[in-house]
């Protein structure tokens, strides 16, 4: 009588844990709201960019749009008009280290040798793209989507990892 008491015991633990799975695994997430940034005018040629704030890891931190001169990576948004292509990189400026925000970009923004440096603790990352040069964060800065929608830009939630 003993075991079967302990069999349906280790039965009913195992049921609730597999139930416990199943609505852990149903938990929604809420998707971050389309933030409208500016013009695309602004963006008029590469090197310009447009600082606006969005949530990252749940709260409101500064980030940057700008306009590259070429293709940097797969968030690379590409647009046609008229004859030529532009092509915008958005990320977030929350170092995913210690979550303070990196310098300012400025007007060396976009060029190649451009770094952004976190005050925090140090870590370097490429003003380009957001990528990790020097750490101690052991990723770069999250990358960001973005839209077109008439002649607003619109961020419209985070890029999944590369």
């Amino acid at each position: 009588m003993q075991r079967r008491k302990i069999l349906k015991w280790m039965g009913s633990a195992a049921l609730l844990s597999a139930v416990g799975h199943s609505q852990a695994q149903k938990t929604v997430t809420i998707p971050a709201p389309d933030v409208e940034i500016g013009p695309l005018s602004a963006l008029d040629a590469p090197g310009q960019y447009l600082t606006f704030t969005y949530p990252n890891q749940g709260e409101p931190y500064k980030s940057v749009v700008a306009r590259v001169g070429k293709v940097v990576d797969g968030h690379t948004l590409t647009l046609k008009q008229s004859d030529e292509e532009i092509y915008l990189r958005a990320y977030s400026l929350r170092c995913p280290h210690s979550g303070c925000t990196v310098d300012e970009p400025g007007a060396r923004l976009m060029q190649p040798d451009t770094i952004l440096i976190c005050p925090c603790h140090g870590s370097e990352y490429d003003g380009v793209n957001g990528a990790l040069e020097f750490g101690p964060a052991t990723i770069g800065l999250t990358a960001l989507r973005v839209e077109v929608r008439g002649d607003s830009l619109y961020c419209v939630g985070i890029a999944p990892a590369l």
